[in-house]
């Protein structure tokens, strides 16, 4: 955990649009001789109450560092626990306690008790995109909305849940939208498998006047944890149709993180950074991206059309594009490469969970000598993850099939794992070969969902399972048909739907639900990977 003013982040020019939040502690304990502490901050006494002195202060010393040029882009929220130490607070759904209890330390020797947020008015307006989380670790999460107001201050808080009631503050602590209205809040503190709710405050004369809607996810896992865990996923949602799928995702209260695969909203034609913030919104703010967003975590990475239709990286200009994929998610940007998509994600020793870019790397030149689909760098990376994981499960988030397919689907070789062949046979002979079991490889892209393996009898892969999922909201691809009587694949439809995974680490077993816009699962699979 770090330092409790520790920001992070790279130099302001890389990201214009991105401004520092920084949310005053619910803790006491913080450096306590008022020198500055590890990374230039200002410390204070260890008897000097949490004040808006105190955040005056520090954002103070915030801005003149911006103004001469310091490496400050996004900052941690000190985790601010007062109430129960996290080893000894009860586990989630243990029972029911008080409805107000330990938060933050009201400096008298009793705890303040928890204001619950339901009691005040929602504004849908100015938070008309909703809230979301992602990047969800054991002890941190990234927390977001889009602001659109303009009067008055902004809080966010996060309280610790038991159920329907509310253990203890978290954090909380005063924000600032960036350009747009956008808000990335970093929390820490947090306990592996704890459910939390979140919410963001328009605060006039110290009193909470108007909310968002108010978000909720687990915690993963931490380490040494091991339980089954349910994943939902969904692809291709087209702009401007009915997302009755995420509809019923979002009305589940079982799922641990939801995947976005890609495709999550069609950009093709836009080029500014107004355009693509549109084309988002649209997305964002419709019923089924508003409910799912809300109840649970996500982890996303993108596909095509989140830049244009089946663009090359080698000549399209991606980078307006990618800012937006990073301002309308809860995304951690990695501090030494802040253009990095991939990543990956622990959920204890049940799942860890690989997001891969498998888009604006690839190099279609390199296509008969390299083979270059991900970078030399994210495949190492990958490997040696993969290799050195000791999670039951390794999910990896790859956004077009890896899956050789039959000639029919030739044409489109140069777009897909398939059509780069050595890089394909090296990261799948590398699990064959290292025999490094749990794999299932999770796409989208195709606009049908099915489940096989990667490849025929007799080569690399052939043991390997890859599940499609989507499209949610989109046509249909007829090609599907010639799947069918394929012994390689197990299933293939061109239904809209999301997916659930269901992974039961003690069996090794991975339970999948293919469910389409009215509810309905038409298609359940499971495989001991």
């Amino acid at each position: 955990m770090g330092a409790p003013w520790e920001l992070y982040g790279s130099a302001m020019g890389a990201h214009p649009g991105h401004r520092v939040i920084v949310c005053v502690p619910m803790s006491d304990e913080r450096p306590g001789d008022g020198a500055p502490s590890s990374n230039g901050l200002p410390s204070t006494s260890a008897d000097e109450p949490t004040s808006r002195r105190v955040f005056i202060k520090t954002t103070a010393a915030v801005a003149a560092a911006a103004a001469i040029g310091c490496s400050i882009d996004e900052p941690t929220v000190l985790p601010a626990d007062s109430g129960p130490a996290p080893d000894s607070a009860p586990p989630p759904d243990s029972g029911t306690p008080d409805s107000a209890v330990d938060g933050g330390d009201s400096g008298d020797g009793g705890p303040d008790p928890v204001e619950p947020p339901e009691s005040t008015p929602e504004n849908t307006d100015d938070f008309g995109l909703g809230v979301s989380s992602g990047d969800v670790t054991h002890e941190d999460a990234i927390i977001w909305t889009r602001y659109s107001g303009g009067s008055g201050s902004l809080t966010m808080a996060l309280w610790e849940m038991d159920g329907d009631d509310y253990l203890r503050v978290v954090a909380e602590g005063e924000i600032a939208p960036a350009s747009g209205g956008f808000i990335h809040v970093a929390v820490t503190g947090l306990v592996g498998g704890r459910r939390y709710r979140y919410a963001f405050f328009e605060v006039q004369a110290d009193e909470r006047t108007r909310r968002s809607p108010i978000g909720r996810f687990r915690a993963a896992l931490a380490p040494g944890q091991q339980e089954n865990i349910i994943l939902g996923a969904c692809s291709c949602t087209e702009n401007g149709r009915p997302f009755d799928t995420l509809v019923r995702a979002g009305e589940r209260d079982d799922l641990d993180v939801f995947l976005l695969l890609g495709d999550t909203t069609y950009n093709d034609g836009a080029i500014t950074r107004e355009e693509m913030r549109t084309r988002w919104a649209q997305n964002l703010g419709a019923a089924g991206y508003l409910e799912v967003r809300q109840k649970t975590s996500v982890l996303a990475t993108w596909d095509d059309h989140e830049v244009e239709d089946n663009f090359n990286p080698e000549s399209a200009d991606i980078e307006v594009a990618r800012e937006a994929f990073f301002e309308n998610l809860p995304l951690r940007r990695d501090l030494s490469e802040p253009e990095r998509i991939w990543k990956s994600i622990r959920w204890g020793d049940t799942a860890e969970i690989f997001v891969l870019d498998c888009r604006s790397e690839r190099r279609r030149t390199t296509i008969g000598t390299t083979d270059i689909y991900i970078s030399v760098e994210q495949m190492e990376w990958l490997k040696a993850g993969l290799a050195a994981s000791s999670a039951v499960f390794k999910l990896i988030v790859n956004s077009v099939p890896i899956t050789e397919y039959p000639s029919l689907f030739d044409p489109a070789l140069d777009d897909r794992w398939e059509g780069y062949t050595l890089q394909r046979e090296e990261i799948l002979s590398h699990i064959d070969d290292g025999s490094i079991t749990g794999v299932l490889w999770v796409s989208g892209d195709f606009h049908f969902a099915s489940a096989q393996r990667v490849s025929p009898a007799g080569q690399a892969g052939a043991t390997q399972i890859e599940i499609l999922v989507g499209p949610g909201a989109s046509h249909g691809n007829p090609a599907a048909f010639a799947l069918g009587g394929e012994p390689q694949f197990d299933f293939v439809a061109e239904t809209d739907n999301y997916v659930t995974m269901e992974l039961m680490p003690a069996t090794n077993t991975i339970r999948m639900s293919w469910i389409d816009r009215e509810g309905t699962a038409f298609e359940v699979r499971e495989y001991v990977v």
